[in-house]
């Protein structure tokens, strides 16, 4: 021990110590990882159990009889106590944490959750097969065990809540910004966990804490306040030995770069002898300007070869985070580092999110590159072609894999390279990892842990690099950090691409909510309507559609005007349908696509002229990342266009994935948990299926994600909490054990030909047989030509063997377990169906649409207050709808009606049957359980048969009511894997009423906020060059707040979008797309500026188009007006007054909403025309009546009309509508 440290740190136990005995006396003080810092001879009289005292072991060393000697010391004492972490993790064992709580006061160390252990205590498996597994005889007090670099730690499980703590190092000091000095230690406390408790625990290893450390912190990455306050705690402590935590400023951008002769030999080499690198638009440092600055793409990929090769000296490599723009060669920018690291032997894998995009990519490589050392596999290949390119890899064939973030997550990385060293690993698209964002794939949040297994349990020192096209950059909206974090990048490179596009406009027109016909109709007749535009003019353009029945309507009222109009492409079509509407795209033979977001990710079709939204589906990054798809030559001039109201925001409410999820939702998952934990012998190693989760939300798609989704928000909730791993959650390789009922003749033919490969089971009554079938093991023995999912597929159409005369019908296992006696339990399920029913019928009687919260209202006045009505309403509601199958019929069994409202979700009693329903869920219950006395029951039900549907509602409801677990075997869903290492926490969450998920809220709040911009940006009349400023600044990380202060839009869009495009694109001929040539092109030679006087002859540009202020006057006094007022501009009086008329008489609607209460009115009383402001003030009662009647002739903001009511009611209330009253709180 350092005798200075233990000078200094004594005295801080002591008073600790001298504070708490004075309250009191036989206090029992738990040391947590604080023996390092203090003398500890100076407390061996108070030690409780000196010869365990801060030792390492498990309920060996800490024995019953051990417990029974301290538990009477303790007991007894009169003065106070000192025990370790271990021990009192050991006492809480065996009695009740409360126990002693009283007494309790736990002094921690709240620099370190991670401790060191001896080599031979060090009990993890270090097989990279075992899934996180947590071993048997792991010390309670021990989350997980790590082994970092050559020295062995565990993290501490952390006590409960109920007990008192104390910090050891309660005092902090600033931190300060410093440049780094040579070979001086850098921590990466961004994507790595343990940075400080490592370097700690070096530091008490060296017996040194005059040591200077460097941390990188982004000031705009909204940096964990838990993590920064440990810094400063930690720079505290090294202050008083002389030593320091200094912030490191991130280094700005390297300008005029040389590329490396190798790289630039090898660019020549596949690219072709007259190839250059080419310039990026990069920000130079986005931490403090906006300031851009070009860099050659050779910089990037010298960067990603240098780390490269690091790792090859056994250097731990930083990683490269590039978010690429459009057109800047993302391809090539990792392309290249791979053809290095394939001359030196290595692998490249090559991460990418679709099997269209890795086809493409591989091709390209195959036909432009003449590289052949490049493949791809996913789920479409037969276990040959599989294995022949694996085979391939292994023995140096194959250098570059591109491979799904599925398959990467459920092989261990020798499966794809044997003996061989991965050398760089690629994740494209890497935005999908974003929480919050519309594409967010799970599976890619799982890639962080598995290539942080991927190093752990292999020699491989490979950098990291990840690329997207867009990512907003710090701030409440991050998704750089966010992303670097998720992948546990280690201290990345940072590229990050210029969002802002020169040649592409916004052509946006705004209106209020239909007030006549059904709101997808009118959006239909809108969106034909452009169609039949851009296709007059001759345009290419893609319309996007949020989903895909609106694509397929869309479709064929373009095809009752013309069949070759447009083509149509979403991820539900064939894919040589896909294929046919790409080509038909690409090559002009058609020149508008109708598409879901499905189309784009990958596209590189380069003429596109404009890009309009049905509706927008996503939010801001996913609006910026689409319109990014036109004008990708830089010749050409795109547009992006919409039109605009603030019910289409409904599209991107539906579609946010994480936001559906909520908090009640995520404490079933961890009751569900809890249930499975106990009922399989108190395991902290489980395999779950992610069906059995499936009741827990409000509907059955995509269940898979969902359940993934909840249980890594848990994870890295407990994560952030704790500091150590509450729980672990990983997907699991896909399970192929399924079962199978079949006939007398089906199990002779199955054991003459595949009697390896299947377990008989039970033999029913009416002489069938159920078996467990092992689907991997027939397919690798007998069916290697055909591809996995293909065999899959024939097994649960029944198809599979029949060509042997064996007939296999899938069965589902379902188990159910119940927790109370049959009699009780029958009686509570009686009473809440009842209720159940009861509420129906009274929605029944009122023959009316109604919401999920007004079916709970009125199930609360029928049910006991004992259950969860918002929790079985959510069911019920759920499981029991369906939209119109045809006019007399809805889909499946449903009873219930369902239809979206605005972002609601709606229902209607379709039919009586409830009753029915309701009736045979007690009926199944009564047959499973009336003859037995066992409290568990299985039973083998046919896959999509209703028996099997109503067996999963019925252990659903028991689940949710609290009367029984149920669990289901067998079925096509994929499995997760868990560990458990603090059940009783996660037990305490299950049923804490106060809580919270802090990942929940924080997506949820930054989801609320990015619609409060969307709409914004919609509503808003901006000019081009500020609303990319806007977006601009969205990317750099602004607040909101900040954005709508310095963008506040005071005016609404209102324009004709094809009458624009007419007067600002030139046709395009052909099979070519020109625009904008000769006096169209934009001149910043006449650019407005700022304050300018304007005569009639004076030249003006705006948008694209350069005219006279005469001419503008004629052709478009809509967009001079808005220009006069952004820029403050004056023109001639002469001028003014014509303008004046026009927009009066020709734009009466711009002109209304821009003048508001300084338009000129006649109203009564008034003589002549008079302004609207002066009867606003003089008689609001008489305004509000006549405004009511004239809402058309007036536009009044929202704070003018609030102000309105406000002098109404103090007038004369009763004047007021209710709806106005609501409005004003009245």
């Amino acid at each position: 021990m350092n005798q200075n440290l233990g000078d200094k740190y004594t005295t801080v136990l002591d008073k600790i110590i001298q504070k708490q005995v004075e309250v009191k006396e036989n206090t029992i003080f738990v040391l947590t990882g604080i023996t390092p810092y203090i003398g500890i001879e100076n407390y061996t009289e108070y030690i409780t159990d000196l010869s365990t005292f801060d030792k390492d072991g498990n309920d060996t060393l800490f024995s019953r009889e051990w417990f029974g000697t301290v538990f009477s010391k303790l007991m007894i004492a009169q003065n106070h106590q000192i025990v370790s972490h271990q021990q009192f993790a050991y006492i809480n064992e065996y009695l009740s944490e409360d126990f002693f709580k009283e007494r309790v006061l736990i002094v921690y160390d709240n620099l370190r959750s991670l401790f060191p252990l001896s080599k031979e205590n060090y009990i993890e498996s270090t097989n990279e097969h075992a899934n996180e597994e947590r071993p048997e005889g792991l010390p309670i007090y021990q989350a997980e065990q790590l082994k970092i670099n050559d020295n062995y730690f565990y993290t501490l499980k952390s006590f409960g809540d109920i007990l008192e703590k104390r910090p050891f190092f309660a005092l902090q000091k600033e931190l300060t910004s410093a440049n780094t000095q040579e070979n001086a230690e850098v921590l990466d406390v961004i994507s790595n966990p343990y940075a400080v408790d490592a370097f700690v625990n070096q530091c008490i290893l060296d017996n040194n804490f005059c040591k200077q450390v460097f941390v990188k912190v982004s000031g705009k990455n909204v940096l964990n306040k838990t993590t920064h306050k440990t810094l400063q705690e930690l720079n505290h402590l090294l202050a008083k030995f002389k030593g320091g935590v200094h912030i490191l400023q991130e280094e700005s951008i390297q300008q005029d770069y040389i590329p490396q002769a190798e790289t630039v030999s090898l660019l020549k080499q596949y690219w072709g002898p007259s190839a250059e690198f080419r310039n990026i638009l990069i920000y130079e440092n986005p931490e403090i300007s906006s300031n851009i600055v070009p860099v050659s793409q050779g910089l990037i990929v010298d960067t990603i070869i240098n780390e490269y090769k690091k790792g090859c000296d056994g250097v731990l490599p930083r990683d490269i985070f590039i978010t690429a723009p459009t057109g800047a060669g993302k391809s090539l920018i990792f392309q290249l580092p791979a053809f290095y690291a394939a001359n030196n032997g290595d692998v490249t894998i090559v991460v990418s999110p679709l099997k269209a995009l890795m086809t493409d990519q591989v091709e390209i490589l195959h036909k432009d590159r003449q590289y052949t050392k490049v493949e791809f596999l996913n789920s479409d290949l037969t276990l040959i072609d599989r294995d022949k390119i694996i085979e391939s890899c292994k023995k140096g064939d194959i250098d570059i894999l591109y491979l799904s973030p599925e398959l990467l997550l459920s092989y261990d990385i020798h499966y794809f390279l044997g003996e061989r060293k991965l050398g760089l690993l690629i994740v494209d698209e890497a935005h999908l990892i974003t929480t919050w964002g519309r594409d967010f794939r799970v599976d890619y949040w799982f890639l962080g842990n598995h290539i942080n297994k991927i190093r752990k349990f292999n020699n491989y020192m490979f950098p990291l690099v990840a690329l997207t096209a867009t990512a907003v950059y710090g701030g409440i909206n991050d998704m750089v950090f966010d992303s670097i974090n998720s992948l546990n990048m280690h201290d990345p490179h940072k590229f990050i691409g210029n969002v802002r596009r020169k040649n592409i406009e916004f052509v946006i027109d705004t209106h209020d909510d239909y007030t006549s016909g059904k709101y997808d109709q009118n959006k239909e007749t809108e969106t034909i309507e452009f169609v039949k535009g851009i296709q007059e003019l001759g345009m290419k353009g893609i319309v996007y559609a949020p989903y895909t029945r609106h694509i397929n309507k869309l479709k064929d009222k373009a095809d009752e005007i013309d069949t070759n109009m447009v083509v149509a492409y979403h991820g539900g079509m064939l894919r040589d349908q896909q294929q046919f509407s790409y080509q038909a795209f690409k090559s002009n033979q058609c020149k508008i696509m109708i598409s879901t977001k499905a189309f784009g990710m990958g596209v590189d079709i380069p003429d596109i002229q404009v890009v309009y939204h049905h509706a927008p589906s996503g939010l801001l990054p996913d609006y910026i990342q689409e319109i990014g798809r036109a004008a990708r030559k830089e010749n050409i001039q795109g547009y992006a266009a919409l039109t605009f109201s603030k019910s289409d925001l409904r599209y991107s409410k539906q579609l946010f994935g994480i936001s559906s999820l909520k908090t009640f939702q995520l404490q079933e998952v961890l009751r569900k948990i809890i249930r499975y934990f106990n009922s399989n012998g108190k395991k902290r190693n489980m395999l779950v299926a992610a069906n059995d989760f499936a009741y827990i939300f409000d509907t059955t798609e995509e269940v898979d994600q969902k359940v993934a989704t909840a249980l890594m928000m848990i994870e890295k909730d407990y994560l952030i909490k704790t500091r150590f791993n509450v729980l672990i959650a990983r997907p699991k390789k896909l399970f192929t054990k399924v079962y199978a009922r079949t006939n007398d003749v089906g199990i002779e033919r199955l054991k003459k030909l595949f009697g390896n490969c299947f377990t008989e089971i039970n033999k029913s009554k009416y002489s069938y047989h159920i078996i467990e079938l092992n689907l991997d093991s027939i397919w690798s023995k007998h069916f290697s030509d055909k591809s996995f999912p293909q065999l899959k597929s024939e097994f649960y159409k029944q198809r599979f063997l029949w060509e042997h005369n064996i007939e296999l019908v899938p069965q589902i296992k379902v188990s159910i377990n119940i927790e109370q006696p049959y009699r009780t339990v029958l009686s509570e399920l009686s009473s809440i169906l009842k209720a159940v029913s009861e509420t129906f019928a009274e929605f029944r009687y009122r023959n009316q649409f109604f919401t999920q919260n007004e079916y709970v209202e009125k199930l609360k006045c029928n049910l006991s207050p004992k259950y969860n009505a918002e929790k079985i309403a959510s069911f019920i509601l759920g499981t029991y709808s369906g939209y119109m199958a045809s006019a007399s019929a809805l889909e499946g069994d449903s009873f219930l009606q369902q239809r979206h409202q605005g972002t609601a979700m709606q229902y209607q009693v379709f039919s009586t049957n409830y009753g029915a329903k309701t009736t045979q869920l007690i009926s199944i219950f009564s047959k499973l359980y009336e003859n037995h006395d066992k409290q568990s029951v299985n039973r083998f039900l046919s896959i999509n048969d209703i028996p099997l549907k109503n067996h999963i509602r019925l252990g659903s409801l028991l689940e949710i009511m609290n009367l029984g677990t149920f669990e289901t075997t067998g079925g096509d869903d994929p499995k997760l894997f868990l560990r458990l290492n603090d059940p009783r926490r996660i037990e305490k969450d299950s049923n804490r009423q106060t809580y919270k998920n802090y990942i929940l809220e924080s997506v949820k709040n930054r989801h609320k906020v990015s619609c409060q911009l969307f709409e914004h940006f919609f509503i808003n009349y901006f000019s081009n060059e500020k609303r990319w400023d806007m977006i601009e600044d969205f990317f750099l990380g602004m607040s909101n707040d900040e954005i709508f202060e310095k963008y506040p839009g005071n005016m609404v869009n209102h324009v004709n979008i094809i009458d624009y495009l007419k007067r600002n694109a030139e046709v395009a001929e052909s099979n070519t797309t020109e625009i904008l040539s000769g006096s169209n092109i934009h001149s910043d030679l006449f650019k407005p500026k700022e304050e300018q006087h304007y005569f009639s002859d004076n030249m003006l540009t705006i948008g694209s188009l350069t005219m006279p202020i005469k001419k503008w006057l004629v052709e478009d006094p809509v967009s001079l007006h808005r220009t006069i007022v952004e820029y403050n501009i004056w023109i001639e009086k002469e001028d003014f007054k014509i303008l004046t008329n026009k927009l009066r008489l020709q734009h009466f609607n711009y002109y209304r909403d821009y003048m508001r209460l300084k338009l000129l009115i006649e109203f009564p009383g008034y003589q002549g025309l008079v302004t609207a402001s002066v009867p606003y003030k003089d008689c609001p009662v008489k305004f509000y009546k006549w405004w009511k009647q004239n809402q058309d002739k007036i536009k009044l903001s929202k704070k003018e009309t609030i102000e309105l009511f406000l002098a109404v009611d103090a007038e004369n209330p009763k004047a007021l509508l209710k709806a106005h009253r609501t409005i004003i709180g009245k």
